[in-house]
């Protein structure tokens, strides 16, 4: 039986719900940012209505979902309908065309994704080498190796990219895009992990640029101030170091 969020049958619910921006959102993940901080950052920064649901038996909803992972989002309209999508990155995607951050047309939205593509693969590096080693000796290795093969070409080339865009804290033009919010959510991680002086103003200024027009949107900072943004961020801090 096919799954229900790969149903055929809801394509018309679907393509229906997909442009309208007055829906409300449900992101399923653990208590933390992880690999819904992207989700959350986008939903926040466009204003949308949004909660953060906490599965408290995580071993009896694993198998309801399409790939046994999180996060997944439920999107409501207001007449009712519902969509659900797994995969972060899909999610991310998808609400970034909804809400205007992909572009507008297909050379900016291939520009766009190439960026996001970047940093993503940064962070999947990042995920896979530094939180799997155990040992504190081990992850100082991978931690040095990873700052010097992986983060600092990353960190170079996308200055270079956006100094070449005017260094206006934008990749793509004067506009907001989800390469944007990848890379601030991103620099957050770096630094958070390496330590507050990898990616400063004085090295890094157009990085440090497009940090601070996603994280200075002021439906990002009223999300700050929610109950719910604080018990993510204290939870990230205690279970993940930053």
């Amino acid at each position: 039986m096919v799954h229900a969020f790969f149903n055929p049958a809801q394509a018309a619910t679907f393509n229906e719900v997909a442009p309208r921006k007055d829906s409300t959102f449900e992101v399923s993940y653990f208590g933390i940012h992880g690999l819904a901080h992207v989700v959350r950052t986008t939903l926040a920064v466009s204003g949308a209505k949004f909660t953060s649901y906490v599965p408290e038996d995580w071993a009896s909803e694993k198998p309801k979902k399409p790939f046994g992972v999180m996060p997944t989002l439920k999107e409501t309209s207001v007449d009712g309908k519902v969509v659900e999508i797994a995969e972060g990155d899909a999610i991310a995607r998808y609400l970034a065309r909804k809400f205007g951050y992909m572009g507008t047309n297909a050379f900016e939205e291939t520009v766009i994704n190439q960026f996001v593509s970047s940093t993503n693969s940064v962070a999947n590096s990042i995920f896979l080498k530094y939180f799997s080693a155990k040992d504190p000796e081990a992850k100082a290795e991978v931690k040095s190796k990873l700052l010097t093969d992986t983060i600092q070409p990353w960190m170079r080339n996308h200055e270079q990219h956006l100094a070449d865009n005017g260094s206006n804290g934008h990749y793509l033009g004067s506009t907001l895009s989800l390469a944007d919010i990848v890379t601030a959510v991103q620099i957050s991680m770096i630094n958070g992990l390496f330590g507050a002086d990898t990616i400063t103003e004085e090295k890094n200024p157009a990085l440090v640029k497009v940090q601070t027009s996603v994280l200075s949107t002021p439906s990002y900072i009223a999300w700050t101030q929610t109950d719910s943004f604080k018990t993510l961020a204290a939870a990230n801090k205690e279970r993940i170091g930053f």
